[in-house]
């Protein structure tokens, strides 16, 4: 999976994000930050999937070229 954009969230939200994106089939990595939150990263998605997951997040991801800014 080649890494496009990613939503940072808590872990109390990260179980049912996760059930979410699982129930649609969509392709993710989760990654644990050292602030105590959770990174959930995506490949370049068609855009159907890019809107179900905008859905799911509330808004737009933030470029995988900005992680650990």
């Amino acid at each position: 999976m080649k890494p496009s954009f990613y939503y940072v969230v808590t872990w109390r939200e990260a179980t049912a994000i996760c059930r979410q994106l699982d129930d649609r089939y969509i392709p993710y990595d989760a990654r644990s930050l050292p602030d105590g939150c959770l990174a959930f990263v995506f490949p370049d998605l068609p855009p159907r999937l890019y809107v179900r997951v905008r859905t799911i997040f509330g808004g737009n991801g933030v470029p995988l070229d900005k992680f650990g800014r």
